[in-house]
């Protein structure tokens, strides 16, 4: 049964059926991408997990990167465990690290070692090339930026959550 209403007055037609399914022009499309989370719980092992990125970026062209997504002004991110496909929603500051898949070999970048609170220690090198008047090292970690994105020996780059860094040796 549905409702109308004439000229101040509501009527109800029998046997109308309203379609309003709005589900799929709600839906915003998202692109999956896989990255090994290190989550402050289990320090030791990493978890293959999907990113929901948008296919347009906020600020640049192009598709949304993981540096952006970590770095928004989200709190919480929803994830979704590869191995047994369950969702996850997760506060920032519980990821200690974001691995992503092995990039192109970068050259200008500076070794160092970066040791998280949990006493892991990681060998990095800076990310390449940046604006002259914030090229030191120290200038990556000082940035307004949640995440920093560093680069591993395997030429894979990883995310580090600012909160949970104890120390840089090597700069």
């Amino acid at each position: 049964m549905a409702m109308i209403q004439n000229s101040g007055q509501l009527q109800l037609l029998k046997n109308t059926e309203l379609d309003v399914s709005l589900a799929d022009e709600l839906r915003v499309p998202k692109r999956e991408v896989m990255a090994d989370v290190t989550f402050l719980y289990a320090g030791e092992r990493p978890q293959s997990c999907l990113f929901f990125l948008s296919y347009y970026s906020p600020r640049l062209n192009g598709e949304e990167s993981l540096s952006e997504y970590l770095n928004s002004m989200n709190s919480f991110f929803p994830l979704r465990d590869k191995a047994s496909g369950e969702f996850l929603i997760v506060h920032a500051d519980q990821i200690l690290t974001v691995r992503e898949a092995p990039l192109v070999e970068m050259s200008g970048s500076r070794p160092f070692r970066l040791v998280l609170q949990n006493g892991v220690e990681l060998k990095l090198r800076t990310s390449g090339p940046r604006h002259t008047w914030r090229s030191r090292p120290i200038d990556l970690l000082n940035g307004g930026e949640r995440f920093v994105a560093f680069i591993q020996d395997d030429h894979s780059r990883i995310h580090v959550n600012k909160r949970h860094i104890a120390r840089v040796e090597g700069l």
